[in-house]
């Protein structure tokens, strides 16, 4: 079984930050940790692209809704 869940490091103990279904009291776990990506908003991220980027960008956006049309 793989799941992911959040958890915060205190007092030198992860501790899950919600209910964790599917596993036992005791129960033994292998775990890999990774910190929580940080997200940014939409005006952290205006001028991050060249004018051609954002253009190549625009036209492949458009011939993958192109792809979809009418399937909605």
């Amino acid at each position: 079984m793989t799941i992911a869940i959040e958890v915060v490091y205190e007092d030198n103990v992860f501790k899950p930050l919600g209910h964790v279904e599917g596993l036992n009291e005791h129960e033994r776990m292998v775990a890999i940790f990774s910190q929580r990506p940080v997200k940014k908003g939409l005006r952290d991220l205006a001028g991050t692209m060249t004018h051609d980027e954002a253009i190549a960008m625009q036209n492949l956006i458009d011939e993958e809704f192109e792809k979809i049309e009418g399937e909605w």
